[in-house]
């Protein structure tokens, strides 16, 4: 009886009818619709079975029909929106409402759809437990699917012990993504950790790649309880298994500066390279050093690429304030600024924004259950390298259209400055008043842009130029059609479906336990002030650490209806249209890279900056959105230059790999102090206790690796 009510109810509708119970109990129930109607629906108990039967139908109706229904019901919208709360525990109920008065012409109360998303959440619950009883055979699908694949599931051996399976971790590398990364790609990795949004709070870390248009590429993926030291080793012990990493010599890293993150690094590929990414390291740093002037130096002490520049822009970041640049070179120059880099993954990123636009990617599929995420993620990368690889096709030179920009730039660059040839592989090149060192034979200049991203700098074009060699040929095989052809070479094979799994009784397991947390549950993580304006193109929607300014009169901290001043009569006209006309004064940005900016009646025109005027009188100018990426404002910068004199000579710095170590810089970091006096961290003590004590017991220090709750 209760699904024969259920199927009534959707007859209603779907039919947009306000169909009534005129008799109904547990054995029969009578349906009819409004007086005069000839409809009728009985449906009662069969008697030669032991089911209900739908004994009388009579489908016709002369009624109008219904904007409101009883018959919609909290079950029956429950049930309606199973689906699409299934694929987006985010669907709101202004959504809920918004389609069943587009597509059902029905009218239904807000605490109604209230408690049916409840409703169909609670049952959701049911769909994601029996999503990880199949997650065995998925990943044995993937396996058959893709052969070569790494797909491996770890489960709690504390669960095992008390005769439950319950799941712990998963990690994910698909075989042509190895084979991509193997053939064609630069040895650097990007690591990052997102949440996921769905009813089990888990942690998805990543490992990508770069092609050479910048663009990521997935390399692998794991679902791990939270990001800790143990979890990310974890992660890239397995990492170094598929990708044949071995101590991790000859690769590069990036990542945010999470202390668990660089330790498992560190234990796990002792010899591998890691920067830091400076997103990181100015939102951090920006606590408190929050000037624009400030912030732009502190950029350009991270995109210096050899140790005098870096050097001139501290003494100017330290001119400034001196604490400030103490402060900064508190954090390790040599994971964070270009001068002191490794040479051997030809990238010169000093962010690590790729891996964000990842996790911004996959926003969608973060919030469903752990097969159909996993699913929508496989399809997307799957969709990812036939897309790119059709992009080979565009190219009108035999490298990367990313690469011939910065070489078309530093070419331009190049013819400013002036040669000397010392009759071997040597060369002198004078730029401004800097004289740098080309060696053509091992391919170095002491400006390191060639060294580090594999393209001529503006030093080795003018020599090659010289010695009548065309400088394309010195690019990068990295950077060739050739090597883009091969990283998307290799494609994912299709998986079956769901349905097709063989699921066994035996291989059933449970998610973990989730402890909720008091109030509300978060959605979107915590970001810094500055954060939500975007760092390239025009602003972002949210305006929260937003600056306000008055358009009539330009001052901060009120608008203009607040305005004390007597509003000017264009003022009033542009904001009666709702639309400024565009001009050549108009406040925004020229082809040049320019600000002009209008204060009133008067219209001052600022030299760009790329975090902020260059004003050193406000402490805190409100901030522009950087319209230019850091290649293009150095190249703008480099042009306009003086007459080289070469007064200076910059020397060669760094190892067989390039990466060198900071010294003799013109400040020290700030160190750790309490009441005036140099103090030591509480966790730095802890660490040494620890190392102390296993010294004093005879006992080595514990695998990082191994953990007690992995089976």
């Amino acid at each position: 009886m209760k699904e024969g009510r259920q199927v009534m109810n959707y007859y209603a509708l779907a039919n947009k009818r306000a169909l009534t119970i005129i008799k109904g109990d547990t054995k029969r129930t009578r349906y009819g619709c409004d007086i005069g109607c000839p409809f009728r629906c009985l449906i009662s108990k069969d008697g030669k079975t032991e089911g209900f039967k739908i004994k009388t139908f009579i489908n016709k109706h002369t009624c109008e029909e219904a904007f409101f229904n009883a018959r919609a019901d909290a079950v029956t919208l429950a049930q309606f929106f199973k689906n699409k709360l299934q694929n987006n525990s985010k669907y709101k109920v202004k959504d809920m409402r918004g389609e069943l008065e587009n597509d059902l012409i029905l009218n239904v109360c807000q605490s109604e759809l209230k408690r049916a998303k409840r409703m169909a959440l609670e049952k959701l619950d049911g769909s994601f437990i029996d999503d990880y009883n199949k997650l065995e055979a998925y990943a044995q699908e993937l396996k058959q699917s893709n052969p070569g694949s790494d797909v491996l599931i770890n489960i709690s051996k504390d669960a095992l012990a008390e005769g439950k399976r319950k799941f712990l971790r998963m990690y994910i590398c698909f075989d042509a993504l190895k084979k991509g990364w193997k053939s064609g790609l630069r040895p650097f990795i990007g690591l990052d950790g997102t949440f996921l949004k769905g009813i089990r709070k888990d942690v998805l870390l990543v490992a990508l790649g770069q092609d050479s248009m910048s663009s990521f590429y997935p390399l692998a993926c794991a679902i791990v309880d939270k990001e800790t030291s143990n979890t990310w080793c974890w992660f890239i012990e397995l990492l170094k298994g598929s990708l044949d990493l071995k101590d991790g010599a000859k690769v590069t890293f990036i990542s945010d500066m999470q202390k668990g993150l660089i330790d498992a690094v560190v234990k796990v590929l002792p010899e591998a390279q890691h920067r830091y990414c400076v997103r990181h390291i100015e939102s951090n740093w920006c606590r408190k050093w929050r000037s624009g002037q400030m912030r732009k130096l502190m950029w350009w002490c991270a995109w210096s690429s050899y140790v005098e520049e870096f050097k001139d822009q501290l003494n100017k970041l330290g001119k400034l304030s001196e604490d400030g640049a103490r402060n900064l070179v508190k954090y390790p120059p040599k994971a964070w600024c270009r001068a002191y880099f490794d040479t051997q993954c030809k990238n010169m990123m000093v962010d690590n924004n790729f891996t964000e636009s990842f996790n911004a990617w996959i926003l969608e599929a973060r919030a469903k259950p752990i097969i159909k995420m996993l699913e929508e993620i496989r399809v997307q990368v799957m969709r990812l390298l036939v897309k790119n690889e059709k992009k080979l096709k565009t190219w009108v030179t035999d490298f990367s259209p990313e690469c011939m920009k910065l070489y078309i730039d530093y070419r331009a660059i190049a013819h400013s400055c002036k040669v000397e040839f010392n009759g071997d592989w040597g060369y002198e090149v004078s730029d401004r008043e800097d004289r740098h060192t080309v060696n053509l034979k091992e391919k170095r200049c002491t400006c390191r842009i060639w060294d580090l991203s594999g393209i001529p700098c503006p030093h080795a074009i003018k020599a090659l130029t010289h010695k009548k060699v065309n400088p394309i040929t010195e690019i990068h095989w990295s950077y060739s059609k050739e090597a883009y052809m091969l990283t998307y070479k290799n494609k994912m094979q299709p998986v079956r479906g769901q349905k097709i799994l063989k699921v066994d009784p035996s291989s059933a397991m449970l998610p973990r336990n989730v402890v909720k947390q008091l109030g509300r549950p978060k959605m979107k993580r915590n970001r810094e002030p500055d954060e939500e304006r975007k760092r390239k193109g025009e602003w972002s929607q949210s305006r929260k650490g937003t600056q306000m300014t008055c358009n009539n009169c330009g001052k901060s901290n009120h608008n203009v209806r607040s305005c004390y001043k007597e509003k000017c009569t264009e003022n009033n006209a542009h904001s009666k249209k709702g639309k400024r006309p565009m001009s050549n004064n108009e406040h925004g940005y020229d082809v040049e890279g320019g600000i002009e900016a209008e204060t009133g009646a008067e219209a001052v025109t600022q030299e760009f900056e790329p975090y902020g005027p260059n004003v050193e009188d406000e402490e805190d100018p409100p901030l522009r959105p950087m319209v230019i990426c850091e290649s293009e404002l150095r190249a703008e910068k480099l042009k306009k230059r003086v007459v080289p004199t070469g007064a200076r000579k910059i020397q060669f710095y760094g190892d067989h790999i390039g990466a060198s170590v900071p010294i003799n810089l013109p400040y020290s970091p700030i160190k750790t102090t309490w009441k005036g006096k140099e103090a030591v961290p509480a966790g730095h003590v802890q660490v040494q206790a620890k190392k102390k004590r296993f010294k004093m017991m005879g006992v080595k220090d514990r695998n990082p690796v191994v953990d007690d709750d992995l089976l």
